[in-house]
């Protein structure tokens, strides 16, 4: 039995979440253990928003790939000209997955189930024996409204977002002070300089958490000293700062990020990156999913994926400025600096799959936050508990 979402989470509790921060609780258990809040987040947080889905980098021109959005089928596709697209992974005809695995293709794509044959770009080129055998076309249908239903999407930082319904505002619009406040940092060129690493530059961590947790993990500091003391060698707790962005995003600062990863040889800079802010280090979360981090010899982004009420996956990605930092001399360099932060996602492992196993406690109600630490973790708190109120009241 589904239970409706004010049933398994009432409306008081959401409340509570909604309280300033020295008397709020966090979000009931209910909102990590459940798969029907999973469903509701799916639908409600997730396809209503411009939501961060793979890295187009890994697109290969020719490639299609699928994707399973918290139990939605959908295709990514990019042409033999680097065009991306971004389909819903049905056939036209009787819906059947079109694709199961990726793979290269010739620049078609065909149905196993009847051949119906469609274009990277979602056209539907042939309907074999429609109007019977040996009959290819039939009067009253046009391939043209019969094509790969297409899903909106935009690409930021070398990261694919997709809207699921539709309905959410322009990225650049909905995202404006987020871009805006990394422009300014990286420097108007920051973005076209960004060079995904050709080696050492990703990783994939599959932790069994509450995708929320995961990103609540990330929006605070306060257990750096506790569970980074690397990290905390050169980003001390003491020069961590908290920045609400914007209403879907908040994070960290550091006035002090120094990782060292080679004082003879040193990767190279961003061009343009504001030259009083060399140290700084910036890490926020852009609701829902994408954690990102900014330095001034390297940006890197993880995707978080729900796989389940109780796990979720993440992927990591560098990116360099500019070619330079491809080059063979600088692959110890890359390899440091993978390794440090496979470091530092690896710590953050072991607390987030126990908070997790602690949502099972009936003794557990919401907990506490720190006024001072947990800022941005009560902002995501509240953001999430905002749109559950929004569909139940």
């Amino acid at each position: 039995m589904t239970l409706p979402i004010n049933a398994l989470i009432p409306s008081d509790q959401l409340h509570a979440v909604m309280k300033p921060i020295s008397e709020a609780r966090g979000m009931p258990n209910e909102a990590y253990t459940t798969e029907e809040a999973l469903r509701f987040e799916r639908d409600h947080l997730f396809a209503a928003q411009w939501t961060a889905i793979a890295f187009v980098d890994t697109l290969t021109p020719g490639e299609v790939r699928p994707v399973d959005f918290m139990g939605i089928p959908i295709i990514l596709t990019r042409q033999k000209g680097g065009e991306i697209g971004v389909f819903h992974n049905v056939c036209s005809h009787r819906g059947l997955q079109l694709v199961r695995t990726p793979r290269k293709t010739n620049g078609l794509l065909v149905c196993p189930y009847h051949s119906w044959t469609y274009s990277l770009a979602g056209e539907l080129k042939a309907t074999p024996h429609i109007g019977g055998v040996g009959e290819h076309s039939v009067d009253g249908f046009d391939c043209k409204n019969h094509g790969l239903k297409p899903v909106r999407f935009h690409v930021w930082l070398g990261v694919l977002f997709i809207n699921l319904n539709g309905k959410a505002a322009p990225f650049e619009e909905s995202a404006a002070t987020v871009i805006d406040r990394y422009r300014n940092l990286m420097g108007q060129s920051g973005e076209s300089e960004l060079r995904a690493a050709i080696t050492h530059g990703s990783a994939t961590f599959d932790v069994k958490c509450n995708w929320k947790l995961a990103l609540e993990n990330y929006l605070e500091a306060y257990h750096l000293p506790f569970v980074h003391p690397g990290l905390n060698s050169y980003s001390p707790l003491e020069k961590h700062s908290n920045v609400i962005i914007s209403e879907n995003c908040a994070g960290q600062v550091s006035s002090t990020f120094d990782p060292g990863l080679d004082r003879d040889d040193p990767l190279p800079l961003f061009s343009q990156w504001d030259s009083e802010r060399l140290s700084t280090g910036e890490w926020p979360v852009l609701f829902p999913n994408l954690l990102l981090g900014f330095q001034a010899n390297h940006v890197f982004a993880m995707i978080v994926s729900p796989l389940t009420a109780h796990t979720c996956r993440e992927e990591l990605m560098i990116f360099y400025a500019g070619d330079a930092a491809n080059e063979d001399r600088f692959l110890r360099q890359r390899k440091s600096n993978l390794d440090a932060w496979s470091v530092v996602f690896n710590e953050d492992v072991e607390p987030c799959e126990r908070m997790q196993a602690g949502r099972q406690s009936p003794g557990y109600l919401g907990g506490a936050f720190s006024p001072v630490h947990d800022v941005c973790s009560h902002h995501f708190h509240q953001w999430v508990a905002g749109r559950y109120l929004a569909a139940v009241e």
